[in-house]
Parts: structure tokens; C-alpha cells; sequence
């Protein structure tokens, strides 16, 4: 009686652990993964990286249900030649969603032309559309707060420079008006799960 109640209690316990690592294994499947790829911008310059965009958009899409994990790949100072020279290890395969900021450095700080800074850009969306990734372009970051002092790290803006990133409350506003567009593309990569 006792070898049969081992027995059992064995086969049981193997059970319980095979359904867990089924279970484990389809939700790391079931988990849409995003990269948040760009400049200072991207990276929270400023503010600690628990309250910069990439880590305040997982927040908000997991507090919406969301299956989702933001990797934060900003880079301070970064352009977009900087950008496509590091495409391959900053998205790796199996990404779903790659959210991108990112010329404003070429703009200003590298004199890089309008053109040139559109090409590149082409360059980065195709080359994350033929890994599999769906692109949101995050063309103007501080729409409608780029005035507003409050939401700044800096003190002042000095003109044609970069040196006016968001504080924690701006990256908040951020991610309220991009929250409904990343969503459909997080919905949209659930679906093909």
C-alpha cells in the first residue's frame, strides 16, 4: 500500500510539473515583445529608467491586460546611421513591435539633411518589417507639452539643441496618446499567437 501511495504521489507530482512547464512555455509564447528603439528620448534621459517611457508603456499595457514586455533600447545621443549600425542586437528575432524615435540628433547636433534623415528611416522601418516587426513611428514625441517647463528636466530651453528631455509627468502624457495606436498593434500581434 505505501509503494503504491509513492508511486501515485510520484506520477502526480510529475504531472503537476509537466502541465506548469506547458503552461510556462505557452505564456513566454503568448507574450507580445516590444523594443522601444531610439535616442535620449527613448532611453529617459534625465529620469530614472523605472519611469521613462519604454518601462511606463509596459506598465500601461499590462495594467490593461496585456501580455507584453518593453525592452528599452535608447541610446543617448543616438542618430539613425547609429541606429541601423546596431539594428540586429538591439531588435532580436522574435520581436513583434519596435517603437521608433529617433533624428532629431542628426538633425541638430550632426547637420545631417531632411533627405538623408527620411532615407535612413526607410532603411530602419524596412529592415524591421522584413524581420517580422511591426513598426510605430514616433515622429514628434512632445507634441503639445514642448512648452511646457513643468515637464522638463532642464531648467530652460536653449534653441537648436537637443537638451529638453521629458520628466516622469511628460513621459505620462506620452504614453497616454500613444497608448490606443500600440495597443491595436499589440492586439493585432496577440491574434497571430
Amino acid at each position: 500500500m505505501g509503494a503504491n501511495r509513492l508511486l501515485f504521489t510520484n506520477r502526480a507530482m510529475c504531472f503537476g510539473a509537466a502541465v506548469a512547464a506547458l503552461f510556462s512555455t505557452a505564456a513566454a509564447r503568448a507574450e507580445v515583445r516590444i523594443v522601444a528603439l531610439g535616442d535620449s528620448a527613448i532611453r529617459g534621459y534625465g529620469v530614472p529608467e523605472g519611469q521613462a517611457y519604454p518601462a511606463q508603456l509596459e506598465a500601461a499595457l499590462r495594467a490593461s491586460g496585456h501580455h507584453v514586455t518593453v525592452t528599452n533600447q535608447g541610446v543617448n545621443g543616438d542618430t539613425t546611421m547609429g541606429v541601423l549600425a546596431r539594428l540586429d542586437s538591439a531588435v532580436p528575432p522574435g520581436t513583434n513591435i519596435v517603437i521608433l524615435k529617433i533624428g532629431v540628433n542628426d538633425l541638430v547636433n550632426r547637420h545631417v539633411s531632411a533627405d538623408v534623415i527620411a532615407a535612413n528611416k526607410r532603411t530602419i522601418v524596412e529592415r524591421l518589417r522584413a524581420k517580422g516587426a511591426e513598426v510605430y513611428l514616433m515622429e514628434n514625441m512632445q507634441q503639445g507639452i514642448v512648452d511646457r517647463t513643468d515637464l522638463h528636466v532642464e531648467s530652460s530651453r536653449v534653441p537648436n539643441s537637443t537638451r529638453w528631455h521629458l520628466t516622469a509627468a511628460g513621459y505620462t502624457i506620452v504614453v497616454r496618446r500613444t497608448l490606443p495606436a500600440i495597443e491595436a498593434l499589440v492586439r493585432k500581434a496577440e491574434k497571430r499567437r
